[in-house]
């Protein structure tokens, strides 16, 4: 931890004697800050006999009182491996409990008692972890994990299974524990011995072999076992890995291609499920796909526009107008600068879980003034140009009043 020095020509106060691998120099003067509370760390210690291993985490605060640096520890966290049980304890306080308290922080940073990894892993020679082999990124805050699952560990750095072995030790989440039995291990031995795959290609060996073909080298890059049910069955699976390995893109916008042809409900054949260029297909399937949609939505809003037909009508000096197309919405939004134009109105509408009024002058029923929104039979908002707000009585009292012989009539949401 850091420390201070303060000097001017006549003194010099040191504030610890200690080495530290930080030292702030300062010039003293009459409006030094000599007493304050300055930082904290966590400092973390590994101890082991033959049948314990201890993980030991303090908590280091450093004061400085009148330019003397002092500091109060406390025991922070406890973890205790032993009789194959992983018992942690933190300091929740006042008291200690089961748990652990976080230390990791944005204003602080946990330290091993040393730097280099043989210091402290050599303490655990003697250990029930003593076969087990770390790599140089290995942290103590896993031992727990490894000590729970030392003999599986064990059995992977013998076979040299290096990758699968470290995902283990490292808690990755991507391998599920429930399924790394004796069995499992066995059944999978020759597949990881003296290489470097993960957990995950195993089963997406099992995935493609199901497929009835051979994992090709590269593919475990490309996609995992989940996404082979997503590959068509048309083409070989030895003929797909390929393709996909030669294409630029990524997976996802080749799972996004098939779908979509799914969709389209086009048969997927070898003329279609292998585009020589993904992006073009792709691209070409997004257009067909917005085209049917928005044929789709044109034909709900006719439908609708119909239906709504007899409520417009004039109150007072306003014009109440129901829009017939999906562009009056459009062009509403667009001449009022506000967001009914957006496609979630445009799809709500179309949907009939929303109605959409345009409120207009009298004398002038195309031109765009007020917009008001209608569900379960209430009105929801009434935005003006820039979504203002309108402040005239007149006009809530012509939209009630259109409002009530929309309920009348039960069309308007």
């Amino acid at each position: 931890m850091r420390t201070y020095v303060w000097s001017n020509k006549e003194q010099t106060i040191v504030a610890s004697e200690r080495k530290h691998s930080t030292v702030i120099k300062k010039r003293l003067t009459k409006k030094s800050r000599l007493t304050f509370y300055d930082c904290r760390n966590y400092f973390m210690i590994v101890l082991a006999t033959s049948k314990r291993i201890e993980i030991q985490t303090y908590k280091v605060a450093s004061f400085f009182d009148n330019g003397e640096q002092r500091f109060e520890t406390e025991l922070f966290n406890l973890e205790v491996c032993a009789n194959d049980q992983h018992v942690k304890v933190g300091h929740f306080y006042p008291e200690y409990g089961f748990g652990l308290k976080q230390t990791m922080g944005p204003f602080c940073r946990i330290y091993a008692d040393v730097y280099e990894m043989k210091n402290w892993t050599n303490r655990l020679a003697n250990s029930e972890l003593k076969y087990i082999r770390y790599e140089d990124e290995f942290w103590p805050e896993n031992l727990g994990q490894v000590y729970k699952y030392r003999h599986e560990i064990e059995f992977l750095q013998k076979i040299k299974a290096k990758r699968f072995a470290n995902q283990i030790m490292v808690k990755d989440k991507r391998v599920d524990m429930r399924r790394i039995t004796s069995r499992f291990l066995k059944e999978s031995k020759s597949f990881f011995r003296n290489s470097n795959h993960s957990y995950g290609e195993y089963f997406l060996k099992l995935a493609i072999e199901k497929r009835g073909g051979k994992m090709v080298p590269g593919i475990e890059q490309v996609i995992k076992a989940s996404d082979v049910e997503l590959l068509p069955a048309t083409v070989g699976i030895v003929k797909l890995q390929n393709y996909l390995l030669k294409q630029t893109t990524s997976f996802g916008m080749y799972r996004d291609y098939i779908n979509m042809l799914k969709e389209l409900d086009l048969p997927l054949n070898k003329s279609n499920v292998l585009p020589k260029d993904l992006t073009e297909a792709h691209d070409k399937a997004v257009e067909a796909l917005n085209a049917i949609k928005r044929e789709v939505v044109r034909s709900e809003f006719e439908q609708r526009a119909k239906e709504m037909r007899q409520l417009e009508t004039t109150i007072g000096p306003y014009a109440f107008v129901l829009p017939k197309t999906a562009d009056d919405l459009i062009q509403e939004g667009n001449a009022l600068h506000h967001c009914v134009g957006g496609m979630h109105y445009i799809n709500q509408y179309a949907d009939k879980k929303t109605t959409i009024v345009f409120v207009r002058p009298k004398e002038s029923p195309d031109e765009p003034k007020y917009t008001a929104e209608v569900k379960e039979g209430k009105i929801i908002q009434i935005q003006g140009m820039f979504n203002e707000a309108p402040i005239s009585d007149e006009l809530r009292t012509a939209v009630k009043q259109w409002l009530k012989k929309a309920n009348k009539i039960k069309v308007a949401n």
